[in-house]
């Protein structure tokens, strides 16, 4: 079974409504592989008359198959608990460029080039260990909805950086970042490096947070904190 296989099944089934033998063979085997909370957000995927929840977009897809990184593994304990920057980053270049970080701690490898240009919490060490791999990147603080929605469809993912802590009516905090692969209409699609966050608590439920699905209307508010289009945001080229 292929990342290709599947995406070609979930495109003829958005387009025609009916599988191939060897497309659903490849979709039974994925399903015998998830946990059952993994196949209930797969499930999510899909709106309830079979049309996909996603918008498929030629060439990339809705989400990008973007890697996960988890950022408590990290071999640097001391930056583990603060690395969710860098390890957002290395999302983004492992899949804007695959193989330029190696094994499931690709992301301290690209650490240890973000701390010869400064701290991992800092936007410019940032942009200028993005370009020493060669991909173009500027950090902004007027990012919205349709700046995601254009970077996904481009086949870009997003680092976003949003205030994770205290109730979603009034959020603070030092700040988190992830990278949003995909986008519904009521919901992000996000690979979160922390694990997965409780965005109407503010608080962290941990785990392996890749693909978790974010309500706009509560990621928003900790994202666009100071009103809409306000948003923290990596806007990287292909």
């Amino acid at each position: 079974m292929t990342t290709a296989t599947l995406r070609s099944a979930a495109q003829h089934i958005a387009r025609t409504g009916s599988i191939t033998p060897h497309q659903l063979a490849a979709l039974t085997a994925l399903d015998q592989l998830l946990s059952d909370q993994q196949r209930q957000q797969f499930t999510e995927l899909w709106r309830a008359d079979g049309s996909p929840a996603l918008e498929l977009q030629q060439g990339h897809g809705n989400p990008l198959l973007v890697p996960w990184y988890a950022q408590m593994d990290s071999a640097d304990r001391a930056q583990a608990a603060r690395m969710c920057f860098s390890s957002s980053c290395a999302m983004l270049l492992q899949y804007l460029k695959p193989g330029t970080l190696a094994g499931v701690n690709g992301d301290d490898q690209y650490l240890l080039r973000v701390l010869t240009y400064g701290d991992t919490t800092d936007a410019k060490a940032q942009i200028r260990a993005l370009s020493s791999y060669g991909v173009k990147a500027t950090f902004t603080t007027t990012a919205g909805w349709k700046e995601i929605e254009r970077q996904i469809k481009a086949g870009i993912p997003v680092p976003c950086g949003f205030l994770h802590r205290g109730p979603v009516t009034a959020p603070k905090g030092g700040g988190h970042w992830l990278i949003v692969v995909g986008f519904t209409q009521t919901h992000l699609v996000v690979h979160d490096p922390f694990g997965e966050a409780d965005l109407v608590n503010g608080t962290t439920l941990g785990g392996v947070a890749r693909f978790m699905r974010y309500s706009r209307q509560n990621f928003g508010r900790r994202w666009m904190a100071e009103g809409l289009g306000s948003g923290w945001a990596i806007i990287a080229e292909r």
